[in-house]
This record gives structure tokens, sequence and C-alpha cells, in this order.
């Protein structure tokens, strides 16, 4: 990654986010770090004092006049950034019971549209420039469906689908694009999943496989890799077969919500 020199990151005052901050400040990168909660976000650069390596610009995703101030301030304050991060996002699990179209557009206004959002604010400047990278983080969860993610799997899907198409238009512009495609993390998010987790990993980790990745330029990150992997592997299976592995891997057959 050394001819990235500045970052804007969203989502980054907790879990993969704050990992990342410190990772790239690690990698002697300038960030603008981005969340809707200012206190949170000054914790996360405290740590970094007056480097001048992180700058702090509280924002709501899900508010896109809010956003395009803060891409105002974070370019009057860095220049067009090299490099753009959409991280930010939530998650809600839903079991039938407690399915609602308000919790679902939470979901879609935050995964999705503020991803979309994120990654369209510096795309005019980047394409003038002739060159920048757009990265959004999405999940293994959008390969298929999985129990209790009907939202969730779908804004991921969503943004996965956005990527990769935006690659086609963007690629003659020296704008690359790379979806970033996690397993399970551990984070206060994943704590509340009622399931197994194969194969959790530390947002350390995760920032570091997205560094390497990042680093290459890839059009996607997957990981862990033998879980992903075996993730894309099972879309291939045809459904029934997929529904009933899942089904009995996650314990949902014999759960009712």
């Amino acid at each position: 990654m050394q001819h990235v020199q500045t970052i804007w990151l969203t989502g980054a005052s907790r879990g993969i986010g704050e990992a990342l901050v410190k990772r790239f400040v690690a990698g002697g990168k300038q960030v603008a770090i981005t969340s809707r909660n200012n206190e949170a976000l000054v914790k996360v650069a405290q740590p970094f004092g007056n480097s001048g390596q992180v700058l702090c610009v509280p924002a709501d995703v899900t508010d896109e006049q809010e956003l395009m101030l803060a891409y105002t301030h974070v370019k009057e304050a860095m220049g067009v950034p090299d490099l753009v991060v959409a991280n930010a996002g939530t998650h809600i699990n839903m079991p039938a019971s407690e399915i609602t179209f308000e919790k679902c557009r939470q979901l879609f206004e935050i995964n999705l549209h503020g991803a979309v959002a994120t990654l369209l604010a510096p795309l005019p400047d980047m394409m003038e420039r002739g060159s920048g990278h757009l990265a959004g983080v999405g999940s293994l969860s959008s390969y298929r469906g999985l129990p209790l993610a009907a939202a969730y799997g779908a804004t991921k899907a969503g943004l996965n689908n956005f990527l990769q198409s935006l690659q086609f238009d963007v690629e003659t512009y020296g704008i690359s694009v790379t979806a970033i495609n996690p397993g399970f993390i551990k984070t206060p998010l994943t704590d509340l999943n009622p399931y197994p987790m194969p194969m959790r990993i530390s947002t350390e980790r995760a920032a570091e496989y997205i560094w390497n990745g990042l680093a290459k330029q890839k059009a996607e990150i997957h990981f862990p890799f033998a879980f992903s992997w075996a993730c894309k592997l099972l879309r291939v299976l045809p459904y029934p077969a997929y529904h009933y592995l899942v089904r009995t891997i996650t314990g949902s057959k014999n759960r009712r919500g």
C-alpha cells in the first residue's frame, strides 16, 4: 500500500474499524475517521496524540447531507483521499417473530445506503484525478441466505453486487474497487449471535487480512481462508442440500422465533 497515503474510514469507532485505524497508522498512513459517535472517535484517536495522522470527522452515514459535509472536511484537510473504506454497519438478529419493516429499513439504510453514499462521495474527484481505491466491508453471509439474517444478508449481498458492478465502470479511470468479506469477527455484535461461529477471529487479525489485501488491490478480500473457501464451495450446492446443511449446523431446525 505504498502509493496510498491518505485514507477515509467510516465505522471507525469500534470493532474492525478501530483495529483498522491502528493498522493504517502503524503503516504510516494519514487517516480520517468517521462515526456517529464523536466521543468514541476521540478515544480512538487519543493514543496517536498530536501526530497529525488521525483526523476525527463525525457524521451519520445515513444522512447524505451530513456525510457530504464530512467528505468536504476530509478533502479540505488532506486532499482527495487515496483510499476510502466504507465500513460502517450493524446487525440485528431477526427471528420470524421479531422481523419488522422498520428493523429491515434500519439495516438497509446503514449497511447498504450508507456504504453506497460513502463510496460515491469521493468518486467524481477520484475520476477527475485519475486514481483512487474504493472498498466496502461486506460479509461472507452475502454469499447465500442464513437463519436470522434475512435483512443483514440482503444488505451485504447488495453491497457486494454494487462493488463488483462499479469496478467495470470506474477501472478505466484508474480506480480500483475491493469487496471485503469477513467471516465471524469477535465483536460485541457477534457476541449476541445464538448459533455456532466457526473460526471466529480477533479484530486485529481481521485488520491484518484487510491491510494485506488492500495493499495488493484485490477485487475481493475474504477471510479466514479455510472458512471463506468453504463458504464459496457451499454456493454451488443445490439449494435443498445447502438448506439442510445450514439448518443442521446452526441448530435452526430445532428453533422457532
